[in-house]
């Protein structure tokens, strides 16, 4: 397959020299900075998120098929390889909005407009479908270590919460903004609010909010690196790093080429950042390089 790798002097180096913001907290030299290790072929239908399952070597990506919103049936979920080859374009089908992603003990919980959608990876079989009361746009899915899964829904701005098969609301205003990317790793959770640009943490058992990173706009997907800092994604097409004290440096900006970056994730095993391009139907995966 051929790659959309660039070449010349730059060799797919995003090095930005971008100027300090009002904030004081976004500086003109991160630490880090991209390298395009590869990019899929432009065959996907408006895709959303990209998730490695290190199990099986193997990206799931959901397609949206669209923007409109409606429940068509016609969203999908396929299968890339490591290397950024299409395996299996239609793995699964019937869907309608699918969005966010998350793994826990073989299955795959899929974000889909009204509903969580569970599917075993082994089989591609569909375990369940779990509908939500009352929900208008479910965008991002986190499941914590027993396998209770959080999910946000953007327009009816709350989170949800599945466990053991039951769906409730979990938290029902958050702040009157738009929760759109959700991560949660032990007792921490992350929340991007794509309507403000800011990136909160959350207590799960308070469910108090504390400001952590703002300044990104549309923000959307959250990932943690193994040194435990992150990458957050602004829908519009940038990628910020972003340390444990939530100083941020952006790294992408594909704004200008109509390119967005929607719900990243971070492989730690082949070490790639996946980037779905959502308008530009592809994923595009880069390499970390401390400077």
């Amino acid at each position: 397959m051929k790659r959309g790798i660039w070449t010349g002097t730059c060799t797919a180096l995003f090095i930005l020299t971008l100027g300090s913001c009002s904030s004081g907290l976004f500086t003109s030299r991160g630490p880090v900075e991209l390298e395009q290790a590869w990019a899929s072929d432009n065959a996907f239908k408006t895709p959303e998120s990209a998730l490695f399952d290190a199990q099986r070597n193997v990206i799931y990506v959901t397609n949206m098929n669209g923007t409109s919103g409606k429940n068509d049936g016609d969203g999908f979920i396929s299968r890339l390889d490591a290397e950024g080859n299409i395996e299996e374009l239609y793995w699964i089908t019937g869907l309608n909005n699918p969005a966010g992603m998350a793994l826990h003990n073989n299955v795959l919980y899929v974000a889909d407009t009204e509903e969580v959608v569970a599917i075993a990876t082994q089989s591609g079989a569909v375990l369940g479908r779990y509908k939500a009361e009352k929900a208008k746009f479910l965008n991002d899915v986190a499941v914590d270590g027993d396998g209770t899964v959080y999910i946000t829904d953007s327009e009816q701005k709350r989170i949800y919460q599945l466990r053991n098969g039951r769906m409730s609301t979990w938290i029902d205003n958050t702040r009157r903004e738009k929760p759109n990317g959700i991560f949660l790793e032990g007792d921490r959770m992350l929340v991007a609010f794509m309507s403000s640009g800011q990136v909160r943490l959350v207590d799960p058992d308070t469910k108090d909010f504390t400001d952590w990173v703002d300044g990104i706009k549309s923000a959307d997907g959250i990932a943690r690196l193994e040194d435990g800092n992150y990458l957050i994604s602004s829908w519009d097409g940038e990628v910020y790093y972003v340390n444990q004290e939530g100083k941020k440096w952006r790294l992408l900006d594909t704004k200008s080429k109509n390119i967005n970056a929607a719900d990243i994730s971070y492989a730690s095993q082949p070490g790639l950042l996946l980037v779905p391009t959502f308008r530009d139907n592809r994923v595009v995966a880069y390499r970390l390089r401390a400077r």
